[in-house]
């Protein structure tokens, strides 16, 4: 599509031009990894230059050294990984806790995966999926890097993934266009390609509730700004599924804390009486759902670059009721 059209296009969700231009030059990000340091720990060795961000264990990176991020010791010795501050929030909206079982189940390349882990302390099970045999060596290799020892990974079809386990809570990080993470994903990209693989989020979302439990929770996000890739698929789900509702998407911050050993800790959090993680905070500087689908979508985030900082995203919080 010519830059000019998509302008038009995205008119309708956000201010374009802006949108557009804050998008090329966005910082890059970290994520301390919990499972090896504490935020503390970490901070008191590493030489990178870090900026606070609202997660306590995220931090936008003020000078990327030469050769990258991916090269530095930090990141091979697995005391953090490198994720932009959006691909943070479906996991700190889904707060997995210690002792749960977890799906996700669009897992490649883990980045989610091991935000996970760090959350559990370590602790659960995570069935790690991804439909694609090649994108599993990459997943597999960061939960290594990670330190991840409570995922296993498969390599099933999301539409098709069958287990006789009923799960905790889900992600479902569905593929999608990219527009919201890839500058230049609108150079080939058309609002048929939005509706066309509008079908398949459908069939991963819809097959994924199918395994969650009652009471359940389940995260839907992608990195795109279509509504046929987001609230579309949701409310395809909600129309067809009684026992689903949409609830306020919010981010449990927790205190940071985890190390070496820390099984079972992951980020302090607080909890209410059953043990289900208290309501959080809302996203800064996110939008809600479009009104068209009515006033139960403005539980839902859409996040812009130009105004969160970090890649376009969209997340829903579903209960299975």
């Amino acid at each position: 599509m010519e830059e000019k059209e998509y302008l038009s296009w995205l008119s309708s969700y956000t201010e374009a031009e802006e949108c557009v231009r804050t998008q090329g030059g966005l910082p890059y990000y970290l994520r301390v990894n919990l499972l090896k340091a504490g935020v503390g720990e970490y901070l008191s060795w590493t030489k990178l230059g870090l900026e606070e961000t609202f997660l306590p264990y995220a931090f936008r990176v003020g000078e990327v050294p030469e050769g990258g991020l991916g090269n530095t010791i930090d990141y091979a010795s697995g005391w953090m990984h490198t994720q932009s501050l959006s691909s943070m929030l479906p996991p700190a909206v889904l707060s997995p806790v210690s002792g749960e079982t977890i799906l996700d189940i669009c897992a490649a390349p883990g980045s989610k995966t091991t935000q996970c882990a760090a959350l559990m302390g370590n602790s659960g099970v995570i069935v790690a999926n991804d439909s694609n045999r090649g994108r599993i060596s990459a997943l597999s290799s960061n939960l290594e890097r990670l330190g991840v020892i409570n995922a296993c990974t498969m390599n099933q079809d999301g539409v098709r993934f069958t287990s006789k386990h009923r799960f905790d809570r889900i992600l479902v990080d569905a593929p999608c266009s990219g527009l919201g993470s890839n500058e230049n994903a609108h150079k080939w990209w058309d609002e048929k390609y939005s509706r066309n693989i509008s079908a398949l989020q459908t069939g991963i979302l819809k097959n994924a509730f199918a395994h969650l439990k009652e009471g359940g929770v389940l995260v839907y996000s992608t990195c795109t700004y279509a509504k046929e890739e987001n609230e579309v698929p949701v409310s395809r789900l909600l129309e067809t599924h009684e026992d689903s509702r949409l609830e306020q998407v919010r981010v449990v911050l927790g205190e940071g804390e985890g190390g070496a050993g820390a099984e079972g800790k992951g980020v302090t959090a607080t909890r209410s009486g059953g043990g289900e993680v208290k309501a959080g905070v809302p996203i800064p500087n996110s939008q809600p759902g479009l009104s068209e689908f009515g006033n139960e979508f403005r539980k839902v985030a859409r996040v812009y670059p130009h105004e969160f900082g970090s890649e376009g995203f969209f997340v829903a919080k579903i209960r299975r009721t």
